[in-house]
């Protein structure tokens, strides 16, 4: 009987150990990705972005977009943008499809563009948003891959108006609750082993 409850008590420390094992192994063997978003880079928004598998079906990704545009003095087009996302994979890391959750951050300042209604003025503002993102990852070989994906959520943005793009008055105070896509991503990425 003694022996019986002794096996007992290493068979369940054998099992906790290879269990415990078993995710520190998977925590060396885990993979990272670098990825820039096409679209972003084609309205030349340079972007940035790393994903990182930490469970058999679970990455956290993190992306950036920044540009310091200043054409004069009064022409300028300042943007920063930071979004950290959690995937959820349906197959596996980095295959298929995948779902998660998903926060956005950017600040801009904007002036003396043809665009936007801003070639006689300055808009300068922040933008807070939440959603879901989904989206598909294609393999375009061992270590290249494109990722579309979309976020739907809600986002909130804060900013003000300015007379002229070099101009410290404030003419007008905005904020916006918007509801719908906060972001859309066709990701060219690159698996690193």
């Amino acid at each position: 009987m003694l022996i019986k409850k002794e096996w007992m008590r290493h068979k369940r420390m054998i099992v906790l150990a290879v269990w415990w094992l078993s995710g520190a192994v998977c925590a060396f063997c885990q993979q990272w990705s670098m990825k820039t978003n096409l679209l972003s880079d084609a309205v030349l928004l340079p972007s940035l972005g790393a994903e990182y598998a930490v469970t058999p079906r679970w990455t956290v990704a993190l992306d950036a977009s920044w540009m310091p545009l200043r054409l004069s003095s009064e022409h300028y087009l300042k943007e920063l943008k930071v979004q950290p996302e959690a995937h959820y994979w349906f197959r596996a890391p980095f295959t298929g499809p995948f779902v998660g959750p998903a926060l956005s951050y950017r600040l801009y300042n904007f002036g003396g563009l043809p665009v936007l209604n801003t070639k006689d003025s300055r808009t300068q503002g922040y933008l807070l948003g939440m959603g879901c993102t989904a989206g598909w990852h294609f393999s375009l070989g061992p270590r290249w891959g494109l990722e579309p994906s979309i976020t739907l959520g809600y986002a909130y943005a804060a900013y003000r108006r300015y007379d002229t793009p070099r101009s410290r008055v404030v003419t007008r105070r905005w904020y916006v609750h918007y509801l719908g896509p906060t972001s859309l991503n066709l990701n060219l990425v690159y698996m690193i082993k």
